[in-house]
């Protein structure tokens, strides 16, 4: 191996290394250890040795094996470059946190929201079915503006997290949190969310007909962000294939359980990721088997009928992703890895490393034996061109694939505590730990400062699960192409676009004021100072104290019938209505009903 080593290395770490192997070369006589020319670091690997030195002796070729291709020769495999490039395939003019967020659920996409739920609110509130003060009685169609705010205030309850929604709105001194209430009302809100609607139901096709889509309630969504994660960026060499789950725990055809998830309940989703930032360059919902998706891809691709279903969706998945014939190296779990698919994917040059099943069809006969038992650190390995296979043990073994990996173990920095010697692994190993976490990045990121609440209806969760993968694959870029020297938290990112999202919609409808009117909407005889005078005579007038009918307790003259009118000689200096002293005095300027209180037989309204 030729020799390259870092500027902090130190050579009397070389000598160390050389000494271990050299006392514990015993697996081949004519192993006689490294010296420094054989070392390279790279990382957190300091060497790769070929695996025919950690080969058991009775390593023996089976004559089967033989005859489908599969030796123990070792060769570095011929695979294509790496054509593609990592780079944001957008011009932006500003790069803030709303940018990115923007690039993902714009302007165009929201006017749909904005149509589609109005319109489904409309039909709702025509129906008739719904009374009086109910809350789609009281129902205005919905702005741009006011779908802005809408939206910055579910992101805004993932940051502030409680466990109802109506408590949002609580104005107890413990739980208040006056943002909300400031920007929308709560039933405003509520009847948003209620009526929140992609598409038109007038257009479904019900199951069982041509042309039946079971995720016809959320397919808007589903192509918006499929061709916006694609546009937008082109992904690393390293991408992970890998399962994610939406939370979903009620009646659902396609609802799945995996019991090796958090969420164990759920709609299952096929994606995938960049390796390093766990960016998600596309996904597919699963909906049974024959995915319609999938096979469309599969056919323009011209693939057998006849291979299995793992196979077609993986290759269906990254065809729709624009993945294949760049050279990318594609790290998957066993569920999905066959002889099968690495040979399809070779023949696109798209390369791919994981874990194996061994009842795999086309897995050697050398890696499928039970009764060869390793020791710890052992390998058996067998190749057939590219196809590297590779029984590993460990604690336990460890069966891998690979396509563009050579029969080499790495000698990593890191040291066995219990033997006091370097820790080594097959490279493929190393380079599947490394690499295959790129979907559960993407799933950890999701689950910090979630959107999610409960639900009655799965396309609504499912929604807003998309909508938070959105808002992390914005984050991801803002990581990667933002020129801000201090990046944003993951946190601090989520708040810049609430707040971003609420200013734009700042000409939307602000919640009304409630409660009890205030003193001063009170009538004015009620307030100020009012104090009695006497009725003023009119020039030539016979009386020099003339009467006027009291305002407060006189009836109307329709109901008096044989009741005498009653007249008084003050008025009210500020009023300027003639009334009876005291009593009528006081309570037209102390009570709102005043007449109620001076003659509740003639329950008359006040003025």
């Amino acid at each position: 191996m030729a020799a390259a080593f870092d500027s902090d290395w130190d050579s009397d770490e070389d000598d160390n290394i050389e000494n271990i192997f050299n006392e514990n070369s015993d697996s081949e006589p004519d192993f006689e250890g490294f010296g420094p020319e054989d070392i390279v670091r790279n990382g957190a690997v300091i060497a790769h040795i070929d695996m025919d030195d950690f080969s058991p002796e009775n390593d023996d070729e089976d004559n089967s094996d033989k005859a489908e291709g599969w030796t123990k020769s070792s060769g570095p495999p011929l695979c294509a470059p790496f054509t593609g490039e990592s780079k944001l395939n957008v011009n932006m003019e500003n790069q803030e946190p709303i940018d990115f967020f923007q690039l993902f659920l714009n302007d165009d996409f929201l006017n749909i929201v904005v149509q589609q739920t109005n319109l489904y609110a409309d039909r709702k509130k025509n129906q008739g079915r719904q009374g009086n003060h109910s809350r789609i009685s009281k129902w205005k169609p919905v702005s741009l503006e006011e779908i802005k705010v809408f939206f910055g205030l579910v992101i805004a309850m993932g940051l502030v997290h409680k466990s109802d929604i109506d408590t949002y709105w609580a104005t107890e001194d413990v739980i208040f949190t006056p943002f909300f209430g400031d920007k929308m009302s709560k039933d405003r809100f509520q009847n948003i969310l209620s009526n929140l609607h992609l598409c038109d139901n007038d257009t479904f096709i019900p199951p069982g007909q041509p042309g039946y889509d079971p995720l016809h309630k959320i397919r808007p969504m589903i192509q918006q962000t499929l061709n916006a994660f694609i546009d937008v960026y082109s992904p690393a060499e390293n991408l992970s294939f890998d399962e994610a789950t939406c939370p979903w725990k009620g009646r659902l055809r396609f609802k799945v359980y995996n019991p090796a998830k958090p969420c164990k309940f759920g709609i299952k989703l096929y994606q995938v990721c960049e390796a390093d930032s766990g960016y998600c360059v596309g996904y597919d919902v699963y909906v049974g088997k024959n995915n319609r998706a999938t096979s469309v891809y599969c056919e323009e691709l011209g693939l057998d009928e006849e291979l299995s279903e793992t196979t077609k969706t993986v290759i269906g998945l990254l065809a729709r992703c624009g993945c294949l014939d760049k050279g990318h190296r594609v790290y998957l779990d066993n569920y999905y890895n066959s002889p099968e698919l690495f040979d399809e994917l070779e023949h696109m040059n798209t390369y791919a490393c994981g874990t194996l099943r061994t009842n795999r069809k086309g897995v050697p006969v050398a890696i499928k034996r039970k009764n060869r038992k390793l020791l710890q650190g052992q390998c058996i390995f067998r190749q057939k061109d590219n196809l590297l296979v590779i029984k590993f043990h460990d604690k336990r073994d460890v069966h891998m694939l690979s396509n563009f990996h050579e029969p080499q173990v790495a000698v990593l920095n890191k040291t066995d505590p219990k033997t006091n010697t370097p820790i080594t692994k097959p490279t493929c190993v190393v380079d599947y730990i490394k690499h295959m976490g790129g979907v559960d990045l993407s799933d950890q990121l999701n689950n910090y400062n979630s959107i999610l609440r409960k639900t009655k209806k799965w396309w609504r969760k499912l929604f807003f699960h998309l909508v938070n993968v959105c808002i992390v694959n914005a984050y991801q870029l803002y990581k990667k192409f933002s020129p801000d020297v201090k990046k944003k938290s993951h946190f601090d990112f989520r708040l810049s676009t609430v707040r971003s999202l609420v200013e734009a919609g700042g000409v939307a409808a602000r919640p009304a004021k409630r409660g009890r009117k205030v003193l001063g909407e009170l009538p004015a005889r009620l307030v100020g100072q009012h104090l009695p005078e006497y009725v003023p005579a009119t020039p030539g007038a016979k009386r020099a104290r003339p009467l006027r009918e009291c305002k407060a307790c006189n009836v109307k003259k329709k109901d008096r019938e044989r009741t005498k009118r009653k007249q008084t000689s003050f008025q009210c200096n500020t009023c300027q209505v003639a009334l009876c002293v005291p009593d009528c005095f006081k309570a037209f300027h102390t009570y709102v009903n005043y007449r109620q209180v001076l003659l509740p037989a003639a329950n008359e309204d006040s003025d």
